[in-house]
């Protein structure tokens, strides 16, 4: 009855400890005391290996002596699992008799073992004894079962959130090299490695390979420059295979890098291809383990395969922002080159608009002149018809010259800017029923032809906007000087518009591209009723 009781109390306290190293322990000790037990010792199974966990008594907190498993234990380990290697445990020649209770989990699956050594006083162990420590070894398993299921729980969460963490950080870095070394740092701590290094898949010369241009080790980055082809050294081979390589003894390896064999303490090694969704291999990463640290598993491996596969995704998003900004860098010079060739054009036309086709007009004028003197008196109609056609040649050749200066302003070669802005305005005010004021506040001596044509144009654009659709009263433009830079405002008290609703026109995409083209900035305010802003800043002096 004593026994039941203590073994309920055993029970009790297994069921509260969560940790499986400590439980070992727990189980140790019990066992000692039910079954007054000389020695106990406490093996667990991890990674199909069977390590020494816990022993009682403890001896001035050191582990004991190390020798080969009892032939009670090896017997059983034989019988249960027929490919587990010998394990190291502590000596066993003086043994009398011992109890091996197995500790089988759902599914058959060995969970550890406890050795029950030698009955205290010299005696030996009896059938009441098995039976007891057959109880104790059920709810030793169940509770082993149970901590190590919330240990796996704890580390899917910290899976999770380091997953969750690294998409994070590597969606940071547009750059690949620089991603997969951010992969790097993300996997070391992972899963407690001390270095490694990353790579991109790249042809050249139509020969695909990785390369790589640094070692991590010791939280420093080392430099690393390396190459390799299919098949060559540890990236090229995981290369060809698209499969992790574990290498447990990285020094005695063919595949091993002879510098960073005599540079770094290396011993075991693994590298995992980073692979997108067709399969295609787009670059690798491999982690070291100092000399004397546990090897890496294929568990280790499919949960760096899954960092991988982030990784993967990372990278073609980079290639493809790449490729993007490569195609908006090419429509950008071919805008900028359309609208250059447009001025080009547009000069060219007013050129020969107000210097040939104008001297063509005052030729036609002088002529009917000469014409009009030869003229008697009493041919007065013919007299008022030549004036006539004088009168429209006259006013052809003014409407040839506003059409060359709206077409390109010969001032704005000449005298820059300001001069042929104010020109401008001086000749539109008479067109328009509204005021336009200009305030100049701002140096325009140092800016680049370019932007003075590109700030001529959205003023026009601006203010032939607000004559067809503003309804304003007065429209204001400002040139000053922002982040010391020039910028340009121009404001209108009009009805304005809904800007998220409405569907920018052509003038409004003309201003955009223009601002865009000069690597300036622009904002665009405005609102039912409360006018129209326009901002033009930052505006660049080369």
């Amino acid at each position: 009855m004593r026994q039941l009781e203590q073994l309920s109390a055993a029970a009790l306290k297994f069921s509260l400890q969560l940790d499986s190293k400590l439980l070992f322990q727990d189980i140790a000790v019990e066992a000692a005391r039910l079954l007054t037990a000389e020695q106990v010792l406490g093996y667990s199974m991890t990674d199909n290996r069977l390590q020494l966990e816990a022993w009682f008594p403890q001896v001035e907190s050191k582990w004991p002596n190390v020798d080969n498993l009892s032939s009670d234990a090896q017997r059983a380990i034989r019988h249960l699992e027929s490919v587990l290697s010998k394990p190291e445990v502590p000596n066993a020649n003086n043994l009398r008799n011992s109890i091996f209770i197995p500790l089988v989990g759902t599914q058959n699956r060995l969970l550890g073992l406890i050795e029950i050594r030698n009955k205290r006083h010299g005696a030996f162990f009896h059938q009441r004894d098995l039976s007891l420590a057959v109880c104790l070894g059920r709810v030793a398993t169940s509770a082993v079962d149970r901590a190590r299921l919330f240990e796996r729980i704890e580390e899917w969460s910290q899976s999770i959130e380091t997953l969750l963490s690294f998409n994070a950080a590597v969606n940071q870095h547009l750059q690949p090299q620089e991603l997969v070394r951010q992969l790097v740092c993300n996997a070391i701590g992972f899963i407690d490695a001390d270095g490694g290094a990353a790579g991109i898949a790249v042809q050249n010369d139509a020969v695909l390979g990785m390369e790589c241009d640094g070692f991590y080790f010791d939280q420093v980055w080392q430099p690393f420059s390396r190459r390799w082809q299919i098949n060559e050294g540890v990236p090229g081979t995981v290369l060809h295979t698209e499969f992790p390589l574990l290498i447990n003894d990285y020094a005695a390896h063919p595949l091993a890098d002879r510098e960073l064999r005599a540079k770094f303490d290396i011993g075991s090694c693994i590298c995992v291809p980073i692979k997108n969704a067709s399969e295609q291999v787009l670059g690798f990463f491999k982690l070291h383990r100092r000399t004397g640290k546990p090897i890496f598993t294929w568990q280790d491996a499919a949960v760096l395969e899954s960092l991988g596969n982030t990784a993967a995704v990372a990278i073609e998003n980079a290639r493809l922002v790449k490729s993007l900004e490569r195609k908006n860098e090419q429509v950008k010079n071919l805008s900028a080159a359309h609208v250059r060739r447009l001025e080009q054009e547009r000069q060219h036309i007013a050129r020969e608009l107000h210097d040939e086709t104008g001297q063509v007009l005052i030729g036609f004028k002088l002529r009917l002149q000469l014409l009009a003197r030869e003229l008697t008196v009493d041919q007065v109609s013919a007299k008022r018809d030549l004036e006539t056609m004088q009168q429209q040649l006259s006013d052809a050749a003014v409407r040839l010259r506003d059409l060359a200066k709206r077409l390109r302003p010969s001032t704005l070669d000449e005298l820059g800017f300001e001069a042929t802005l104010r020109q401008f305005l001086s000749e539109y005010r008479r067109q328009v029923d509204f005021e336009v004021t200009l305030e100049v506040a701002s140096q325009l001596d140092n800016l680049p032809s370019e932007a003075e044509t590109a700030l001529y144009r959205i003023v026009q654009e601006s203010l032939t906007n607000v004559a067809k659709h503003a309804s304003a009263q007065i429209v204001a433009i400002r040139i000053f000087e922002l982040d010391g830079l020039p910028a340009l405002a121009i404001e209108d008290d009009g009805c304005g518009f809904d800007i998220e609703q409405t569907t920018s026109g052509l003038g409004l995409i003309g201003i955009r591209e223009r601002v865009k083209m000069l690597g300036a900035r622009v904002a665009i305010r405005t609102g039912k009723g409360k006018g129209t802003q326009i901002e033009v800043s930052r505006i660049p002096l080369e």
